[in-house]
């Protein structure tokens, strides 16, 4: 069993020397007010173009190359956080381990758990970052188990495989669809697991919690487990809760629904007919 993925702010206040705290927010939050010495990194606004191994190789050179700059390749504990733990702060630490960087963690309950606790907020200044596409050759190794392409998807249904959509429910069952999609719906098989329903009061629900959630929707620690949702935002707060309750072998599928609905090949369903977990 992986350990956790999360650090609570009392842990963060003592973090040793040569922490480094990402603030994942917008720039102008960040710049406002922050953990003292914070940097910024935008992981939200990334859109991979393809998730196939050339767009996947370049996904991991940018978001590599963005760590550089900022110095957190290096760092033996790197904290991301947002105002309370929601779909940025997991985004950031998915990008982190699939460069294959350890020491990552997310500040549960974001920095207004920081603040309860205690913590100080400084304006932020210094260098700030962005994930974009890299040059696919520069990606190096990374750790592929964490990313599920298209094609594991379109793969003969396998029972190990649980399919998850992170989700509103309006999103899944294709009676809402985001402007930038191009039809609603959702990819075959896929069950509903609102990402909202592993959360309370801006932090993740407990272990034993979210193990319940996930015998009733009816899967289990054994199986393959790939989350997708509109950008891969929402299903990096998925993957992050089931790894927090001992599911270790979850993946992004990271061009999730944007993407496919943008490939008119590519099968979809609409309607009601699956568990939905409320």
């Amino acid at each position: 069993m992986r350990s956790s993925p999360l650090i609570f702010a009392a842990e963060a206040l003592a973090a040793p020397e040569g922490a480094v705290f990402v603030d994942t927010r917008p720039r102008e939050d960040w710049a406002k007010a922050t953990i003292p010495g914070a940097t910024c990194l935008n992981v939200y606004d990334y859109f991979i173009a393809h998730s196939d191994e050339r767009g996947i190789a370049a996904m991991v050179a940018g978001a590599r190359a963005a760590f550089r700059q900022l110095g957190l390749d290096r760092a033996p504990l790197v904290v991301f956080f947002e105002e309370q733990t929601g779909m940025r702060s997991p985004r950031g630490l998915w990008f982190h381990e699939l460069c294959g960087f350890d020491g990552g963690r997310i500040l549960d309950g974001g920095l207004a758990a920081w603040r309860a606790t205690g913590g100080g907020t400084a304006a932020g200044a210094g260098a700030t970052g962005r994930i974009g596409d890299g040059d696919p050759a520069q990606a190096g190794a990374f750790r592929s188990e964490l990313v599920a392409a298209t094609a594991e998807l379109l793969e003969p249904g396998a029972p190990e495989l649980h399919v998850l959509d992170a989700r509103r429910p309006a999103e899944w069952d294709g009676s809402y669809v985001h402007a930038c999609c191009a039809r609603a719906g959702r990819i075959p098989g896929a069950d509903l697991l609102f990402y909202e329903d592993l959360l309370q009061d801006g932090r993740y629900r407990s272990p034993d919690e979210i193990r319940r959630i996930a015998a009733a929707a009816g899967f289990g620690p054994g199986q393959r487990i790939v989350t997708y949702c509109h950008r891969g935002a929402r299903a990096a707060t998925t993957l992050y809760g089931l790894r927090s309750a001992g599911f270790d072998n979850v993946a992004i599928h990271p061009g999730s629904w944007h993407e496919w609905a943008g490939e008119p090949d590519l099968p979809a369903v609409e309607g009601t007919g699956a568990f939905v977990h409320r």
